[in-house]
């Protein structure tokens, strides 16, 4: 047995943060009207890293070979 800890889940105020900091980041022209839709889909994001993450593959757990021609 491991001491995994899954991360927890990210926070609406932080998705937000992450949005609004990728605007200023890339000069995005923001408009509100797509606003709602853009935090959507970060949320949905995150929701899928944090699922991802909260696998525990344990110290056993090897990479795929890297296929080279």
């Amino acid at each position: 047995m491991s001491d995994f800890t899954p991360p927890p889940r990210l926070a609406d105020e932080a998705v937000s943060d992450l949005l609004d900091a990728g605007i200023v980041a890339f000069s995005i022209p923001a408009e509100e009207a797509w606003r709602k839709e853009a935090f959507s889909y970060l949320r949905t994001i995150a929701d899928a890293a944090q699922f991802v993450l909260s696998a525990d593959l344990g110290d056993e757990a090897e990479p795929a070979a890297v296929f080279r021609p």
